[in-house]
């Protein structure tokens, strides 16, 4: 009895574990002073890629109100989401769906130079998704989403940078051997691709193929598979794209100032 209570127990915890790994969160900012035409930065990051089920969410960091809707400032809102206000702190939250394939296109109506766009793709037909892969790596916020093929489900995954490996565990009920089918982003992981771990254990048993932007690995998986593990060149970056943009600025800054510093000096008059 105490045992049946403990697995339903433990399959209530697994559910919400298991429906949030299998979508992400695409998360835009509106940067301070986008209201000005002057502006460099409007939405950043200005265009991002996403899958049908992701959750778009556009935070207001400016100091005025925005009103964004999808379309183009050319043809007007096509009807896919209107945000409504989005005071300064709020964010704007939509589900993407299977009629935003392809890209979909927003701007805000009061201040149109604001232009964004999400590349909404589907997934691969008979492929499942893990998204958030690489969020416990780095920044954080560098993450991607991971398709694979198998009769068991990834219900987590975890990428250790010290030996660069990314991780999955696996769960679900087999009676067979079978193959693990894994998609994995070069921006994940980077080849050449040095070895997969089956439970522990290193196996020479698999396959690797490369496609434009995936290594595609096949691993023989039995019944008791529980952890697979794949080793790369380099793992997930430790800055994403926003600290990298930071730390250069920086580095141009430091520059600046290095090159005005003998300017300053020659310039000083003589007593």
């Amino acid at each position: 009895m105490y045992k049946i209570v403990i697995l339903a127990a433990a399959l209530v915890l697994l559910i919400p574990l298991t429906a949030s790994s299998f979508t992400a969160t695409l998360d835009i900012r509106i940067h301070t002073g986008s209201s000005s035409q002057l502006a460099a930065i409007t939405f950043f990051p200005p265009s991002i890629t996403g899958y049908v089920g992701d959750t778009l969410q556009i935070g207001n960091s400016d100091s005025v109100v925005h009103h964004l809707v999808s379309g183009t400032p050319e043809k007007g809102p096509d009807g896919k989401f209107d945000s409504g206000t989005i005071a300064p702190g709020q964010y704007f939250t939509y589900t993407i769906k299977d009629a935003d394939v392809g890209v979909l296109h927003y701007y805000d109506l009061n201040y149109t130079w604001m232009t964004g766009k999400v590349f909404v793709q589907e997934s691969k037909t008979g492929y499942k998704v893990i998204s958030n892969v690489g969020q416990d790596a780095g920044d954080g916020k560098t993450v991607y989403r991971v398709e694979y093929s198998s009769v068991k489900d990834i219900i987590s995954s975890s990428v250790n940078t010290k030996d660069k490996s990314v991780n999955f565990v696996l769960v679900g009920n087999s009676t067979t051997s079978s193959d693990l089918v894994l998609r994995l982003p070069k921006g994940l992981i980077g080849g050449p691709l040095i070895g997969v771990w089956v439970d522990n254990q290193q196996t020479r048993n698999f396959t690797s193929t490369e496609e434009a932007s995936v290594y595609v690995v096949t691993i023989p998986i039995t019944p008791l598979t529980e952890k697979v593990g794949i080793v790369g060149t380099t793992v997930v970056p430790e800055f994403g794209p926003a600290a990298a943009i930071i730390l250069a600025i920086s580095i141009i800054a430091i520059v600046t100032v290095t090159r005005l510093r003998p300017i300053q000096r020659l310039g000083r008059p003589h007593h």
